[in-house]
C-alpha cells in the first residue's frame, strides 16, 4: 500500500494550497480577473463565474480532466493550475487539457472560426524546466522562421515562482514571492492574505477540505492498486514469454546436436535451427 499521506492542517493552509487556491478564486471572480490580467498582460472586461475542480470528459473511454480553476470571457477560455509538487509530464498534460477545452468549446456543426482562444496556465512553485526562466510562454510558430506564427489561439504558460525575482513587473514579483511563502507586500497579495485568513474561518470549506483529502487518498489508492495489478499481469506475461523462448532455444540446441551427430555441416545446422554459427562452433562442436 502507499505510504501514510500527510496534509497541512486547515489552520496552516496558504494560497498555494490547491484546495484553498481553487475555493478562493471560485468565490471571487474579481480576484480571478485581476490575477489573469496580471499573469497574461491582457485586458478582461467581464469574466464568467470561475469553476473550481471542474471535470470534463470527451467520451466514456476518454481520460477525464479536472481543471483547478476554469473560466472564460467573451473570446477566451482560461484554465489556471496550481502546481505545488509533482511536475511530471506537464507539457503533455497541457496539450491534453487544451484538446479537452477545444472539444468542449466547439459544438457539433459550428465553424472553426468560433473556436475561442485558450490559455492553459500552470503556476509552479518549483522550476518546471531546466532554463530557470521566470515565465515560459508557448505558442505555435514555424520551425523555419519563428517570426511566422500559426495564430491558432492556443497558448500554454508556465510560471516559475521560485525565480520570482526575475519576473517582469513588481506586481508579478510580489505575487509569486507571496505564492512561494513570503509575506504579502502589495495591495493584491495583502487582499489575498485577508481572504485566506477569512477562508480558514469557513467551517463548510473545512469539512469540504477533509472530504477532498479523503477523495484524493482514495484516488491514489485506486491508482496504486491498478498499477500493482498491471505490473503483476505484465510480469506473468513476460515470464511466459521468457519460458517459451527458453523452450524454443532448448529444442533448437537438441536439434543441432542431433544434426551434428549425423555429420551435417555447421552452416546448414545454423540455417535450419536458427542458432548463431558462433554458438554452434563454440558450444556444440
Amino acid at each position: 500500500m502507499p505510504g501514510i499521506k500527510k496534509y497541512p492542517a486547515w489552520e496552516e493552509l496558504t494560497f498555494a494550497n490547491n484546495f484553498l487556491f481553487c475555493k478562493i478564486l471560485e468565490s471571487d471572480p474579481e480576484l480571478c480577473r485581476q490575477l489573469l490580467e496580471m499573469l497574461l498582460h491582457v485586458r478582461i472586461e467581464k469574466l464568467s463565474s470561475p469553476k473550481s475542480e471542474w471535470t470534463m470528459q470527451e467520451g466514456l473511454d476518454a481520460k477525464s480532466v479536472r481543471f483547478d480553476v476554469y473560466t472564460k470571457d467573451e473570446n477566451r477560455i482560461f484554465d489556471i493550475e496550481i502546481q505545488t509538487t509533482n511536475q511530471k509530464n506537464l507539457p503533455k498534460r497541457a496539450r491534453y487539457y487544451q484538446s479537452i477545452i477545444d472539444m468542449d468549446n466547439l459544438s457539433h456543426g459550428e465553424k472553426y472560426s468560433r473556436l475561442k482562444d485558450s490559455y492553459v496556465i500552470f503556476l509552479c512553485l518549483e522550476a518546471p524546466f531546466k532554463k530557470r526562466l521566470p515565465v515560459y510562454f508557448f505558442e505555435n510558430t514555424c520551425r523555419g522562421d519563428d517570426k511566422i506564427k500559426l495564430n491558432d489561439g492556443a497558448y500554454k504558460v508556465f510560471f516559475n515562482a521560485s525565480d520570482y525575482a526575475k519576473m517582469e513587473s513588481d506586481e508579478e514579483k510580489n505575487f509569486f514571492k507571496f505564492l512561494a511563502g513570503h509575506e504579502a507586500e502589495n495591495e493584491l497579495t495583502k487582499s489575498i492574505e485577508e481572504k485566506v485568513i477569512f477562508a480558514r474561518k469557513n467551517m463548510e470549506w473545512r469539512k469540504q477540505y477533509m472530504t477532498w483529502q479523503q477523495t484524493i487518498d482514495e484516488e491514489k489508492d485506486i491508482a496504486f492498486e491498478e498499477g500493482v495489478r498491471q505490473g503483476l499481469e505484465q510480469g506473468i506475461a513476460q515470464g511466459l514469454v521468457r519460458g517459451m523462448e527458453q523452450g524454443v532455444y532448448k529444442k533448437s540446441v537438441e536439434d543441432a546436436k542431433a544434426m551434428l551427430a549425423d555429420g551435417m555441416d555447421v552452416n546448414l545446422v545454423a540455417k535450419y535451427t536458427g542458432l548463431p554459427l558462433e554458438t554452434i562452433e563454440s558450444e556444440l562442436c
